[in-house]
Parts: C-alpha cells; sequence; structure tokens
C-alpha cells in the first residue's frame, strides 16, 4: 500500500492598513507625530503577519477585518497617542473595515 499525502494550498489575501492621526501640531516642526516612525511601525506589524497563516496568530484566530483593525491598534496605541482610527481594506474584492478610537 502506497503511503497518502495530504497537502494543503494556502492562498492569500492582500489587506491594505491606514492609520489616521488627530491633535495639536508640535513643537519644533509642527508634527501631530512622527509620519516615519509610524510608518515603520505599521510595516514591522505587516511584515511579522506577512506569509503566516493568520489564524495561528493570538489574537487573530478568528482573522476579519474588524480583528485586524484591533490587531494593528493595540500594537500601535502605546506609541502614537494620537492614533484616532484604523482601516483595514482588501482591495481586491472592496471590502474595508474602520476603527474609531
Amino acid at each position: 500500500m502506497r503511503p497518502i499525502t495530504c497537502r494543503t494550498r494556502l492562498h492569500g489575501h492582500s489587506f491594505t492598513v491606514e492609520a489616521t492621526l488627530r491633535g495639536p501640531a508640535r513643537p519644533p516642526v509642527g508634527w501631530v507625530e512622527d509620519l516615519a516612525a509610524l510608518d515603520g511601525r505599521l510595516k514591522a506589524i505587516a511584515a511579522a503577519l506577512d506569509h503566516t497563516l493568520l489564524n495561528d496568530t493570538p489574537g487573530l484566530e478568528s482573522p476579519t477585518l474588524e480583528t485586524l483593525c484591533l490587531f494593528f491598534a493595540e500594537r500601535l496605541k502605546a506609541d502614537f497617542p494620537n492614533l484616532r482610527r484604523i482601516t483595514v481594506a482588501r482591495p481586491s474584492i472592496g471590502e474595508r473595515c474602520a476603527l474609531e478610537l
């Protein structure tokens, strides 16, 4: 008898994540927040999820757009107190979710 090997074909989805900040401009530069720092954190969080099975990630056992918004917000809020909204979208199918903070 020949052994049977089960293979699962995983597929991926492309998401976009947008962070919105709100607050007074702070001296000396006049920024609400350093957008380069925010961009770096967004990319780091996304990179940790890229090419992974999201369901195996704590907090994303049910990886809906809503839980992805919460996941990103929880990881950004401490470093970016002026964070006011996280939007996660799947542009290929026209879905998006926004979490107001």
